[in-house]
């Protein structure tokens, strides 16, 4: 790991930010709102936040129906798995882990569950910025960094969006470019290379039919909206004094931020970003930077110290998660 570029890109992003983070904002005065606050209410927040989870595994096990069915708890552990892996790992890897050890505990494709998380951060992606636009409509966007954000972000995901629909609205011609994509990788895989396309295509072909569409989009409205409230949450015990329309341009803004590969899951840009909004609001630039360190601690502590145990409990070493791949499924179908 130490070795890969996508490595020391990360930590290298992470560290401009760090730099922005602390630059505008003094460490003395972020000690002090950290000696203030009331740590109490971090354990609901953290119920709160599982409760989120547990709405995203209902909305992956729906995901999954093509590939194989499996309830949200069976899903739960995998998710949790992959959270860890995203926050230790450069580059968003805990996707490609989280569909490794689901594939291999399981015995399902490891391809197509990869397509189905794939789907899941696309939608997660384009809720987070209709999330953005509409939180920042009603309260303001006061940092013009913001609207920086909203529409980079914009841009980004309509012409994800559309390109993933234009792409697989066929499936002959979803198959074909995904063969062609197919030929680059190492010969080794070629003679996967059609169980490979046809199982990508099977799982990015599951929200075609409108019902499935309709509630992918509302669960995935539903678990960000519930995560807005563990922030919520976390703000009560900083006595921020802003309403649940900054949490939630709060929480679409930094998760927005942390999509370039970062290190320890977007530490840095999530920090920077939350303290825009915060700061936006009103609130004194000690304090902002305080609720940004701890609310990120939050979400990253608890699915980290999780996610470990339970890669532990599955007998898989992390050193083995560090070196994966989804090409490579533990049975044909």
């Amino acid at each position: 790991m130490l070795r890969s570029l996508r490595f020391w890109a990360g930590v290298a992003i992470s560290a401009v930010f760090i730099y922005l983070f602390f630059r505008a904002t003094d460490a003395g005065e972020i000690g002090d709102a950290l000696k203030e606050a009331n740590y109490w209410y971090m354990f609901p927040a953290v119920g709160v936040l599982g409760v989120a989870i547990m709405v995203r595994c209902y909305r992956w096990s729906l995901l999954m129906r093509p590939v194989a069915p499996m309830s949200p708890w069976r899903l739960f552990p995998y998710a949790i798995i992959g959270y860890m892996a995203n926050n230790l790992l450069p580059a968003r890897a805990g996707e490609v882990v989280r569909a490794y050890v689901l594939g291999d505990r399981e015995k399902v494709s490891r391809t197509g569950t990869f397509g189905t998380i794939a789907v899941e951060r696309l939608f997660d992606g384009s809720v987070l910025v209709l999330m953005l636009l509409i939180s920042g409509s009603i309260v303001g966007f006061e940092d013009p960094k913001l609207r920086t954000i909203a529409v980079a972000s914009s841009i980004l995901f309509i012409a994800a969006v559309t390109g993933f629909y234009v792409l697989t609205l066929s499936e002959t011609r979803a198959k074909r470019v995904i063969h062609r994509l197919i030929r680059i990788l190492p010969d080794r895989f070629e003679p996967r290379a059609e169980h490979i396309a046809d199982q990508l295509v099977l799982s990015l072909r599951s929200v075609h039919n409108p019902r499935s569409l309709f509630l992918v989009v509302l669960l995935s409205a539903v678990a960000w909206t519930v995560e807005a409230s563990s922030y919520m949450v976390i703000g009560l015990g900083f006595d921020l004094g802003v309403g649940f329309g900054h949490y939630c341009l709060l929480l679409s803004a930094a998760n927005l931020a942390i999509i370039i590969p970062t290190f320890f899951g977007g530490t840095g840009p999530f920090e920077w970003a939350a303290k825009l909004v915060l700061v936006g609001a009103g609130v004194s630039d000690g304090l902002a930077g305080a609720y940004s360190v701890v609310s990120h601690a939050v979400i990253f502590v608890p699915t980290t110290i999780v996610g470990l145990i339970l890669l532990w409990s599955f007998g898989v070493s992390f050193g083995r998660i560090t070196h994966v791949s989804v090409t490579e499924d533990p049975v044909l179908p």
